[in-house]
């Protein structure tokens, strides 16, 4: 997007050794509350972007009736997969139920984590329900990738 957008033409190392500074860097961080601005940070953006993809998945038709509504067997595996990846923040559940002040509240019904995936899994199912009634089997692998550039 960088490339397209400005006209730069840097190689995909340089894109990768700038990821790799700035991962350094946060990485670096052992105290959870020092991440907290990243994190508001990250969901604003992410919050921005799904604004941005429900924007122009609405600018179109979404139409069901030529599109197969379930898979192919074949396909499961990679649901599965995909969908154990959308959800890999497993990671830092034990150190963010470890700094609570009531760690209790971490788990159970509801607990913190059940309620803040399942805001996860809605929006993602939204988007993925919206995408694929708009887009249909050529969704690229991102859903970003459809939107038209220049406009964005």
């Amino acid at each position: 997007v960088i490339n397209y957008d400005t006209g730069l033409e840097w190689k995909l190392s340089a894109y990768i050794g700038f990821t790799v500074i700035g991962c350094l860097f946060i990485g670096q961080i052992r105290n959870l509350k020092w991440l907290v601005p990243f994190s508001a940070m990250a969901n604003v953006f992410i919050l921005i972007t799904f604004g941005i993809v429900l924007y122009y998945l609405f600018s179109g038709t979404l139409v069901f009736s030529d599109k197969p509504l379930i898979g192919e067997i074949k396909q499961i595996p990679l649901f599965f997969s995909t969908v154990i990846f959308a959800m890999e923040g497993i990671g830092s559940v034990m150190p963010v139920e470890n700094a609570m002040k009531k760690p209790q509240q971490f788990l159970g019904c509801p607990g913190v984590l059940n309620i803040s995936m399942s805001i996860v899994v809605v929006l993602y199912a939204v988007i993925g329900f919206l995408g694929y009634a708009r887009y249909g089997d050529v969704v690229k692998g991102s859903i970003t990738l459809n939107l038209q550039y220049g406009e964005v």
